[in-house]
């Protein structure tokens, strides 16, 4: 029986205020695809946005990993028309699109802005493997001479993030209907998925082990709470929405939302011990009032036919900071709580994998970006490893 199962998926983040901006851009995307079929469909977003988005043309094409072979530009319509306007504060599917795809084919998706178009939420990642995203002046439909635009220009309150990423907008999902067993795989939690270091290493590996079988999308927000609503963050652009709504209140909209993921893998909880101190708040959580809220999104899971997967939560450094003993005493309370559980399928110990055996309170030196929080490549490949070999022999 045929089934829609999204290639590629990603949460829109909500900036609260214009994240972007564009007017004569091309947007040029390719994502990494597992799946088989003979159609399409994307999902396009307009999230958090009270005027409607624009595009006066998108197409998409296979193209083929291994040979680099393209096919022919299939149109993308919505609801008939060739010009697509996405209404405010939505997420409509595209209508379906003839495409034939394998595992080895990935997904090349233009999309055209004319007219000028703002945009309330966007989509980011560090990395590139799951997906990249540029920007071009000019219209692909009748040159293909198209100039490179700087972020800078197109996203200034992207920009000034410290840490490398792309981004892109108009987009939330794409989709392939297949008629293959195919597992959906969700993971969620705060930046340590949404950064990709970890989520593309584990998506590479299954990928690789596992052609046609297994789709890997990623329901991360950084900063993101699983216990309480983002913080009152004054020097963040947008007053700190971009951490977005209690993990437990955002579990259902991000991950079951025109999907239901065979299995979830859950890695939530860092900004939970260190956010209240960090921000302020007069009402510190303990350790229990992490691991229900955690509880909450287990129990949504499996409701709902999913079987879920826990991480621990791995060390976050900020040796020096005032609060770090608290926070620190808190994240090693949560982790004992997730070790000495039952109420998941598997517990998966990453604290344990990427930890400094002589300092068990820092991450290997090796294996993060420099700031003792989030894996780099090699840390989010030690931790996709040892995912797959504890979930997916």
């Amino acid at each position: 029986m045929s089934k829609w199962i999204p290639t590629w998926h990603c949460v829109p983040i909500d900036y609260n205020l214009d994240a972007a901006t564009f007017r004569d851009i091309t947007q040029r995307c390719v994502f990494t695809n597992n799946l088989r079929g003979d159609k399409i469909r994307l999902r396009f977003s307009n999230l958090y946005n009270d005027k409607p988005m624009v595009m006066d043309h998108v197409a998409v094409q296979a193209c083929n990993r291994v040979t680099g072979e393209l096919s022919p530009r299939a149109l993308v319509t919505l609801g008939g028309s060739e010009r697509i306007e996405v209404a405010p504060d939505s997420q409509p599917f595209s209508d379906e699109i003839p495409l034939s795809v394998t595992p080895q084919d990935d997904l090349l998706v233009w999309q055209y802005f004319g007219q000028e178009t703002v945009a309330r939420s966007v989509c980011t990642t560090s990395t590139w493997k799951s997906w990249q995203c540029t920007q071009h002046t000019g219209n692909f439909y009748e040159t293909e001479a198209l100039g490179f635009t700087i972020k800078s220009q197109l996203a200034p309150a992207l920009a000034a993030d410290p840490t490398p990423s792309q981004f892109l907008v108009g987009l939330s999902q794409l989709d392939v209907l297949t008629d293959d067993g195919v597992q959906l795989i969700g993971l969620f939690g705060d930046s340590i998925t949404q950064m990709s270091y970890f989520s593309d290493s584990l998506m590479e590996l299954l990928y690789d082990r596992f052609p046609g079988q297994y789709a890997v999308v990623n329901g991360g927000i950084a900063g993101n709470r699983i216990q309480k609503t983002f913080p009152d963050a004054k020097d963040f652009p947008g007053g700190g929405h971009q951490f977005g709504i209690a993990g437990r209140d955002r579990f259902l909209q991000d991950l079951y939302d025109g999907m239901t993921p065979d299995i979830v893998f859950v890695m939530e909880g860092v900004n939970d011990c260190s956010h209240s101190l960090v921000f302020q708040e007069p009402d510190v959580p303990t350790a229990q009032d992490i691991f229900d809220a955690l509880a909450q999104v287990v129990a949504m899971a499996h409701q709902r036919g999913s079987k879920v997967y826990l991480s621990t939560i791995s060390p976050f450094g900020a040796f020096g900071d005032a609060w770090r003993d608290q926070a620190e005493a808190l994240r090693c309370g949560y982790n004992d709580l997730i070790r000495a559980s039952t109420i998941a399928e598997k517990v998966v110990d990453l604290d344990a994998v990427v930890r400094d055996p002589q300092d068990p309170h820092r991450m290997r030196a090796n294996l993060h970006l420099g700031d003792g929080v989030h894996p780099n490549w090699k840390g989010g490949a030690r931790m996709a490893r040892a995912v797959l070999d504890a979930c997916f022999v």
